[in-house]
């Protein structure tokens, strides 16, 4: 037997020993997909199949290079190998087939803002009033939803007819605009990436037959979350060989609004009638609890494909469920949990999980005041940044000229004197000519009708300027060329002179970032970093975790941590309000607790409040029905957990060490506890804007007024 398999289980090597036609592998949480791919690709080269002729395809940067890591410690060939992401894969081919599309090879990709600014330019030209930025928004959910369903632009007034509640008013109108001004731009969208290229798999056979030869071994991983865009491309790789196995696990697909599909695994026999069907059941990641909770709350779900996933682990710890007053209970307990802990799991070991990004605050400010080093994921990232956003508009212009939205962005940044009504004659000018706004602008300049803005020659002088002395010269010299050409630095100064050095160390570190891809690419150009950049963009994590890290239920898939909180685990936040009148959306909200819950190694605690403040008002969420769904003897319930899910199975209750306080129970001379001021006492009362506050000292912070309904009485046991 190869060495390759020895380390292997019995279904795990039947996953990898498969070899021609179509397979589906249903990859339990922690059952060790990822490695099953990997192992199937150096097995292929061992046995003969050519290294070029293996795709494998996932959907981050970060899963495709762990996945190429992997692959290369087991077989140096597979460097050869194609191992990549969706969108990375999609922009290869693109470059390679541009012209079959009536593109050129160094078209720019647009992200979410030049998406933004391009559909602004497209509203205002189709409706003449109305609120731009709403519409802006409209738009965009619009034309991801057709992209990622496979509608291509000349199939919209088809599906306007048959989905007319799916088309906001002028959608038609404006997709066709959106494209064309995409082509005339040489531009393309994310989902335009996959989109151009089932276009020409659809269309163009010579493309489909080179791209079909040229990969004869296909593999897709986290298959549940692909869109019916992701499939349709990789039926049409397959379909002459049809040898392509899929791994994933529709128990963890939680992103429908990204268009995720999860039918196409669950219903991937029907697509491909006779499919090797193998499933990895075997959890190697949580312990035994765990795995048993998380099976049976997702077994709840109808629409989902037979496995029950087992694991060989201890049993480990129970499922804890805490319940508290409010939510700054409910994170001070957190908070005081992690702390208490800290000797049996590093800070770094632990993770806090949230339904919505508004649950962090408190969290936040329980952590600092136990001064516990956090990392939250999903805030402003790098290349969002002001700053970078200028400055690679500039490069991107320079790579590709007809870059339109480009162009806006850096037409009058820094501030050179061309106003609105200059730019508005350029782009009515550009248009009737058909070509992009820079090449309208010269156009402009040279023609003795056209009455030319004055500063629109030094603007045109500029970026030839800058563009031949950066093409001329390697790119490590780009950031620097556009910072003293166009004085930027100045113009930062001035206009946000607070936040001057700190976005110039942000700039600083977008050069060094220059540097350090050409050191790694000698040779590399200017066009190659900026597509680099683009495609990371879409997923990037963030830099490594210091501390706690926090982040809501969606950007946990694929982490896993030895000690995990789950906080708000009720009716309203988890299923979240918004999904509880729909079936379907209930049980992807099920899955979400189950991939939160099978991301613990260890030790897993679900937290919950009685009351959480919205505003100036306090609402009262009931439990949330997954707890319901979880057997009792999984689980360790809280005194109070227990009177709220399992009053039959509470206590009484003889004491408490903090007592839930009506308002009166509180007078003067009581001592207090607040969750974040601590430990006090109340020296009076006062009615501050028609409510009633109790004045309190508190050791570490001195005197604050506190509504008494946010207090708790010290007990006996404090």
């Amino acid at each position: 037997m190869s060495e390759l398999l020895e380390n292997l289980n019995d279904v795990q090597r039947q996953a990898v020993l498969h070899r021609n036609g179509p397979a589906v592998v249903f990859a339990g949480a922690g059952s060790g997909k990822t490695r099953i791919i990997t192992v199937r690709i150096a097995h292929l080269i061992e046995t003969g199949v050519l290294p070029w002729e293996i795709l494998a395809v996932t959907f981050t940067n970060k899963a495709a290079g762990e996945m190429r890591h992997r692959a290369l410690a087991l077989a140096p060939e597979t460097k050869r190998s194609t191992i990549t992401t969706f969108h990375s894969a999609s922009a290869r081919w693109l470059r390679e087939f541009a012209s079959e599309l009536g593109y050129e090879p160094n078209f720019s990709i647009y992200d979410d803002q030049d998406v933004t600014r391009a559909l602004k330019h497209i509203l205002k030209q189709v409706i003449a009033k109305g609120d731009i930025p709403q519409l802006v928004g409209e738009m965009k959910n619009f034309l991801h939803f057709v992209k990622t369903a496979g509608v291509l632009v000349s199939e919209i007034d088809e599906f306007a007819a048959q989905n007319p509640t799916r088309v906001p008013t002028a959608g038609v109108q404006v997709y066709r605009l959106y494209q064309e001004f995409l082509a005339q731009s040489n531009a393309m969208d994310f989902n335009d990436l996959l989109l151009n290229v089932l276009l020409l798999l659809r269309t163009n056979e010579r493309v489909k037959s080179i791209l079909g030869n040229r990969y004869q071994y296909i593999m897709v991983d986290e298959f549940q979350d692909t869109n019916r865009t992701q499939f349709e491309i990789i039926q049409h790789l397959a379909d002459r060989h049809r040898n392509l196995m899929v791994v994933g696990d529709d128990d963890q697909s939680i992103y429908s609004w990204r268009g995720a599909t999860p039918s196409n695994i669950i219903d991937f026999d029907r697509t491909y009638p006779g499919a090797t069907r193998i499933a990895l059941e075997e959890n190697y990641r949580c312990t035994g609890n765990i795995v048993a909770a998380a099976s049976k709350l997702v077994a709840n779900n109808k629409k989902r494909a037979a496995k029950t996933l087992f694991t060989n682990a201890p049993a480990g710890d129970p499922i804890e469920v805490h319940l508290e007053v409010d939510g700054e209970m409910e994170a001070y307990w957190i908070g005081e949990e992690i702390y208490s802990e800290r000797q049996k799991f590093d800070y770094e070991d632990v993770a806090i999980f949230y339904r919505t990004n508004s649950q962090s605050r408190s969290l936040e400010e329980a952590l600092l005041r136990r001064r516990i080093p956090y990392t939250i994921y999903g805030s402003l990232e790098f290349y969002e940044r002001l700053e970078i956003k200028d400055i690679l508009a500039y490069l991107r212009l320079f790579a590709n000229p007809s870059d339109d939205v480009s162009f806006l962005r850096i037409y009058n940044v820094p501030t050179r004197g061309l106003g609105d009504k200059a730019l508005e004659t350029l782009q009515k000018y550009s248009s009737e000519q058909g070509v992009a706004l820079w090449k309208g602008a010269e156009m402009t300049l040279a023609d003795p009708k056209q009455k030319a803005a004055p500063k629109l020659r030094y603007l045109v002088d500029l970026l030839h300027a800058m563009r031949n002395e950066i093409l001329a010269n390697p790119i490590n010299e780009a950031v620097k060329t556009v910072l003293e050409a166009t004085e930027y630095p100045e113009y930062l100064k001035k206009k946000l002179p607070d936040q001057y050095a700190d976005k110039m160390d942000n700039i600083q570190e977008l050069a060094a970032g220059i540097i350090e891809f050409e050191n790694k690419n000698p040779g590399t150009d200017l066009a190659t970093w900026i597509e680099t950049v683009s495609l990371v963009r879409e997923d990037a994590k963030g830099k490594e975790s210091k501390g706690v890290s926090m982040m809501t239920l969606h950007m946990a898939k694929g982490l896993e941590f030895p000690r995990v909180f789950i906080a708000g685990v009720e009716d309203g936040l988890l299923p979240h309000r918004n999904s509880i009148e729909d079936p379907a959306a209930i049980e992807e909200e099920r899955r979400l607790l189950y991939v939160g819950i099978t991301r613990a190694k260890k030790r897993v605690s679900l937290t919950l409040a009685k009351r959480r403040r919205n505003f100036n008002n306090e609402m009262a969420h009931p439990p949330s029905r997954f707890l319901l769904e979880i057997p009792s003897e999984l689980m360790a319930l809280s005194m109070k957990a227990q009177e709220a899910l399992r009053p039959e199975e509470a206590p009484i209750q003889l004491s408490y060490v903090y007592d839930e306080v009506e308002e009166g129970d509180i007078e003067e001379g009581s001592n207090v506890f607040h969750p974040t001021y601590g430990r006090g006492t109340v020296q009076g009362f006062d009615v501050h804007l028609g409510a009633r506050k109790a004045v309190v000292n508190f050791r570490d912070f001195g005197y604050r007024k506190i509504r008494p309904s946010q207090l708790q009485i010290r007990g006996s046991a404090d």
